[in-house]
């Protein structure tokens, strides 16, 4: 016997109070429904006795609520990461026009940042990796990240009875450090946004369609040039600024308010634990 849980739409109903009240109400009416105990005896098996949880007792729901709200934190870390992002990446190309338009990724990595490149040469990746260290609230940002992916995990292995040893918590921290990067990161949430505005048109990043600024979420922004364009699409599409060009000539103005990094995104990752279990409600004795 057990209650599983739908982890999009508890992540969607969290995402306000009145959501998260809804959310509670609705799993104590479900506990309550438990409140009889059975004994069940499959062939050949053990028999299991499943008594039901206290339907008074929201400890354990509201951990996995916490868990769930993980991703929606790194969503908004993710969005801090970009806008941190924004004045090194200004900095680089006044300081090393030559790496301008070289493609580069990064990532968490013990409490910094770790840069990758498959054209860079050793000395310029290490240059970048030092210049992206240096901006305290980019490596900030980043921690923040990994420290939500890893509070996530925790939470959900507690709310499962099972609360992660030190080791474990330092084997998570390793994972959650190669859960993503970032540049990546930005290019699926960028794609993904796209998919979903309106077609048979053109939108431009200002009122002035003339000037011949697309904007254009799905561009590629894993160079300090294609990171500073595609930030300034993400930008007149979170301030609604951008306009819509139909095939036919019409322009509308004031068609497109979205955050991409606001939404439950598909791109950000869930990080949990590898197990079996999803459900919630009931405990078992064998």
């Amino acid at each position: 016997m057990s209650l599983t849980i739908d982890t999009a739409n508890i992540i969607s109903l969290i995402g306000a109070d009145s959501g998260a009240s809804a959310s509670l109400q609705l799993a104590s009416s479900a506990l309550a429904a438990q409140s009889a105990s059975a004994t069940v005896t499959p062939d050949s098996a053990t028999p299991i006795t499943v008594t039901a949880v206290d339907p008074l007792d929201q400890t354990r729901l509201n951990k996995y609520l916490s868990a769930l709200g993980a991703p929606l934190k790194m969503g908004a870390d993710a969005a801090n990461i970009a806008s941190a992002l924004v004045p090194v990446m200004q900095s680089l190309i006044k300081e090393r026009p030559d790496l301008a338009n070289a493609d580069f990724d990064f990532s968490s990595d013990n409490g910094s940042i770790a840069v990758t490149s498959k054209t860079m040469s050793a000395s310029d990746q290490s240059w970048l990796q030092g210049k992206l260290n240096s901006s305290a609230s980019l490596v900030q940002a980043v921690k923040s990240f990994h420290d939500d992916a890893v509070a996530g995990y925790s939470t959900w292995a507690d709310a499962d009875g099972n609360p992660l040893s030190a080791a474990q918590t330092q084997a998570v921290s390793q994972q959650a450090d190669k859960l993503t990067s970032f540049m990546s990161l930005f290019s699926k949430l960028g794609s993904e946004a796209q998919s979903s505005l309106m077609k048979g048109g053109t939108y431009h990043l200002s009122s002035d369609a003339s000037s011949g600024n697309t904007l254009n979420l799905a561009q590629d922004p894993g160079s300090a040039t294609g990171f500073l364009s595609f930030m300034k699409s993400v930008q007149a599409a979170k301030n609604g600024t951008a306009t819509f060009t139909s095939s036919s000539g019409q322009t509308s103005y004031g068609v497109l308010r979205m955050d991409i990094f606001g939404t439950d995104s598909r791109a950000i990752p869930n990080f949990f634990p590898p197990t079996d279990t999803r459900s919630l409600g009931v405990d078992e004795t064998v």
